[in-house]
């Protein structure tokens, strides 16, 4: 099961490692009191051995022993431990307990020696050494054993004591890593309770979160945070910015509907003004049609700038070529000669459908503003090397041409030069063309046509797609605007 909450969690990540040294200061503890009181009683079991051994004598070709009171004595203690001894040489039994038997293998000359056991029903701890007497070559075995229940009680008593402080000390630690982690996270929490006072009122964007106090180890999600809210106050803006733009720009066609449709009913079917208010319809519609394509077109172009596609390398010759003749039919209905010239074959590493629909716009609006026996040519030429190796791909017509004090503000959405000029037109066409170009980084100009006449849009494409401003990108522009109206 996953610990949904924070705090529990970074405090069981540190509670459990704690833990696991816990068990093993506990196991190691355990060991260490075990062999400190062992190491303790031995001492004392080896002093009445030696005290034993001390008083071996040998008569009459015998070894006996004279048993001193004290070896007993430093063997007494509270818990009043059992003692046990024997003396046996060369395999005799001297003196003793009889049964407490012989270890199974005897130890070195004069070397303490110990083992556990049981004597007469109880646990016992057996110390043995091997002691020469050398003026009669005999040797003698001393065997003192004292039955554990002193020494159990005391490891108990020890261990007992060790794990009362281990808790406490337990206690202690999990409130200072409760505390710590409750501390280390206040700042999560001030990030909390300012995403909770964020209110959108429906009018202004929401203001980004500050990273002033903020931990290292939240930056990254306070930075996907603002991120996010980019992306909202961005959409948020597209979708005012659409309605708004919807709004204004579809009562002008809604309206003739209405009007053509009341003066329709007013006309017998297939008079000449029925067939005149048919018509007008008919072109509403297809204003209309027109008009919430390219809205929404300028809208996904918006919208979708966070969100670009994953440059391929084409070749530009061969998508200009493929734009100009999706026009060839629409050129023909209106007598426009429309042609296309490829001086070069340049490939570049882009997203083809930013750069088809910004082609696609440039050759509308001319075929469109061009008047019948009129002239649109798109073409494809790679600039000089000093232009930093950038791309052209030109559009030029023998229209009426835009001019230069408007180049500029044509690209601003619904802005048209003169009512009169283009009925079908709705003032969007290169706003998106702007729109995608600032996504592809490449600059679009608009200059005067061949001598003097028209209009010149030309798409300027460097092969790093850098950003105009200092670049060869706005150089290669501003010389081609200047040469083409000079």
């Amino acid at each position: 099961m996953s610990i949904r909450s924070l705090r529990l969690r970074v405090a069981a990540y540190l509670l459990i490692p704690m833990a696991a040294l816990a068990l093993a200061l506990a196991a190691g503890g355990t060991w260490f009191v075990d062999a400190f009181v062992t190491r303790a009683y031995d001492r004392v079991l080896a002093g009445s051995i030696l005290s034993i051994a001390e008083r071996l004598s040998v008569q009459d070709g015998h070894v006996t022993v004279d048993m001193p009171a004290a070896a007993f004595r430093m063997l007494s203690n509270s818990e009043r431990d059992s003692i046990f001894y024997s003396v046996s040489a060369d395999g005799e039994f001297v003196t003793g307990y009889k049964d407490l038997g012989l270890p199974a293998t005897l130890p070195p000359v004069e070397t303490l020696a110990y083992r556990d056991g049981v004597f007469l029903g109880q646990r016992v701890r057996i110390g043995a050494m091997l002691k020469p007497i050398y003026v009669t070559n005999h040797t003698a075995l001393v065997q003192v054993a004292e039955t554990t229940h002193g020494r159990d009680l005391l490891v108990r008593r020890m261990l007992t004591a060790l794990t009362v402080l281990g808790l406490v000390l337990a206690a202690i630690g999990v409130l200072l890593v409760w505390f710590a982690v409750q501390m280390g996270l206040t700042p999560l929490d001030r990030l909390r309770r300012e995403v909770e006072q964020r209110r959108f009122d429906g009018r202004g964007a929401v203001p980004p979160f500050t990273v002033a106090g903020v931990p290292g180890e939240a930056l990254p999600l306070v930075g996907a945070l603002n991120e996010l809210l980019r992306q909202l106050n961005h959409a948020l803006t597209v979708m005012r910015e659409f309605t708004t733009d919807a709004s204004h720009q579809l009562r002008t066609p809604v309206a003739i509907l209405k009007t053509h449709l009341s003066l329709l009913d007013r006309q017998p079917p297939g008079s000449a003004a029925w067939n005149t208010s048919r018509a007008d319809i008919a072109a509403a519609v297809d204003r209309l049609d027109h008009l919430i394509a390219q809205l929404l077109t300028l809208a996904a172009v918006e919208e979708g700038a966070a969100r670009r596609p994953e440059p391929v390398t084409i070749d530009l010759a061969r998508l200009a070529r493929d734009a100009t003749a999706d026009f060839a039919g629409l050129a023909l209905r209106r007598d426009i000669d429309l042609s296309f010239e490829a001086l070069s074959h340049p490939s570049i590493r882009l997203e083809p459908l930013l750069l088809e629909e910004i082609l696609r716009n440039l050759i509308d609006n001319a075929v469109r503003y061009t008047g019948p026996g009129g002239q649109v040519a798109v073409s494809v030429a790679s600039a000089a090397d000093e232009d930093g190796g950038a791309v052209r791909i030109a559009v030029e017509d023998n229209g009426p041409g835009i001019p230069k004090a408007e180049r500029e503000r044509v690209f601003e959405r619904f802005h048209r030069l003169d009512a009169n000029r283009d009925t079908d037109g709705s003032g969007l066409g290169l706003a998106i063309v702007r729109a995608y170009a600032d996504q592809l980084r490449a600059r679009v100009t608009l200059a005067c046509g061949r001598d003097g006449r028209g209009l010149r849009a030309e798409i300027i494409l460097s092969p790093e797609l850098r950003p105009a401003g200092g670049s060869p990108l706005r150089e290669v522009a501003a010389r081609s605007e200047n040469e083409a109206c000079a």
